[in-house]
């Protein structure tokens, strides 16, 4: 039996973008001063972390499982700049923004204390500007690899959609509530 390395990739892929959409919505918890009072102890900034660092994780795992499928076409140098891949360069190329962006994030999170506030806080607001060439990617890719037209009715891609619109409605809430 062969391993489907695209399959793999692609769940861990969803399984990306449900951590992103997550950690926006504890992100808003934590933004509101939320009184919520969470199981076993728990603190929003712990799940924030926990949900960013799994979804950071999950991207990376998702993107550097393809070239092991010869079926993705994908080489090594296409993870860093896929403009040029064999499928679906446009959408990989959003793919790849997003992570640029998303990397940022993570990497000025974990070196937070040596960062004035400020700044990690205007480096942290950029995971909102990575929102649009990740939902891109996650709408306009085939799952497959296969080029075929958008499957609007396919479950990952209603799922993926559903994740999409958490986010957007957790950012617009965000920016144009009271708080």
């Amino acid at each position: 039996m062969e391993i489907d390395y695209i399959e793999i990739s692609g769940i861990i892929g969803l399984v990306g973008i449900a951590a992103l959409a997550l950690n926006f919505i504890v992100g808003y918890f934590i933004w509101s001063g939320s009184t919520i009072k969470l199981p076993y102890g728990l603190k929003f900034l712990g799940l924030h972390k926990l949900t960013g660092y799994t979804a950071a994780i999950a991207i990376l795992v998702h993107i550097l499982l393809l070239p092991f499928s010869p079926k993705s076409g994908f080489t090594w140098g296409d993870l860093l700049l896929p403009a040029w891949t064999e499928h679906q360069p446009l959408a990989n190329t959003f793919g790849a923004v997003a992570l640029y962006v998303i990397a940022l994030v993570v990497i000025s999170s974990y070196y937070k204390s040596s960062i004035k506030l400020k700044t990690w806080r205007t480096i942290h607001y950029t995971s909102y500007f990575a929102m649009v060439p990740l939902i891109l990617h996650a709408v306009i890719t085939d799952p497959k690899l296969q080029d075929r037209p958008i499957d609007w009715f396919d479950a990952e891609k209603l799922f993926v959609i559903l994740c999409c619109v958490v986010m957007l409605g957790m950012t617009a809430y965000r920016f144009l509530a009271k708080k």
